[in-house]
């Protein structure tokens, strides 16, 4: 599973090049996209890529896999059954529709067959053959409870720190913050850390942040001091740790 994740993330040539490429024949593909495009116009010095085609098929993906979950998962620690196994088949999918690489043209679509898609394809396998064989018939429905129950908790956060990433973009100055944070200097860096001190986000919450501020001008310096800090350093592991050790016992740490 941790394969998946860094497959799905890294980009290195071996990973996002095409090997394998063939048309499908669609005349309503360009003009979806150029509606896409008047509804999200792109806008690469806020950080907006748009939206694309593949995007809205992995939308409606991810859409199908939160109606799926409702039924499939909701019991799931009382054993597995058929609607799991379609939300599991639904979230495999999604994983191998993104490894695609997917583009529009004046006659139709390219569907190109990454380097990605073949690592993701065999990973997904090897989870899939591994719960299979290795596992009792317990623990994968106790495995996708605590996932299910992990999901719920942190989706929403996600949902409200995008949106508020979305309203500090629109409010803050970038002059500004290119001004305190342009640069990678010992001051810069400095106050990236004593920013993430008092304005403590939970998990997940800084990657749409540290979006933001990389889309206003933040250098990556200071943008990896606060992303660093983030977990380790706030004001509020700093009063609880002084509650519990003590405060001379906290300045000497």
């Amino acid at each position: 599973m941790l394969g998946i994740l860094i497959v799905g993330t890294l980009q290195v040539p071996v990973l996002t090049g095409v090997y394998l490429e063939f048309p499908v024949s669609a005349g309503w593909a360009q003009p979806l996209q150029n509606a896409l495009d008047r509804i999200v116009p792109s806008n690469i010095a806020l950080g907006i890529e748009g939206i694309s085609i593949h995007g809205v098929l992995l939308i409606a993906l991810l859409i199908a896999i939160s109606k799926a979950s409702i039924k499939g998962f909701i019991n799931v620690d009382q054993g597995i059954s058929w609607p799991t196994i379609t939300t599991l088949g639904l979230i495999s999918m999604t994983l191998i529709v993104a490894a695609l690489n997917i583009s529009h043209s004046a006659n139709g679509l390219k569907v190109g067959f990454t380097g990605r898609l073949a690592a993701e394809i065999l990973l997904i396998a090897a989870v899939w053959l591994t719960v299979k064989k290795y596992f009792f018939d317990i623990e994968p429905g106790s495995w996708l409870w605590e996932t299910w129950r992990f999901v719920k908790q942190i989706i929403p956060l996600l949902m409200a720190g995008v949106f508020l990433a979305g309203i500090a973009r629109a409010l803050i100055p970038a002059d500004r913050v290119m001004k305190i944070v342009g640069k990678n200097t010992l001051l810069a860096n400095l106050a990236g850390v004593i920013f993430v001190v008092f304005i403590y986000f939970p998990m997940l919450l800084e990657v749409p942040i540290a979006q933001t501020f990389l889309s206003l001008g933040m250098h990556r310096g200071p943008l990896l001091a606060y992303l660093l800090a983030d977990p380790e350093l706030s004001l509020k592991s700093i009063m609880i740790t002084n509650f519990v050790i003590g405060k001379k016992r906290r300045l000497y740490m």
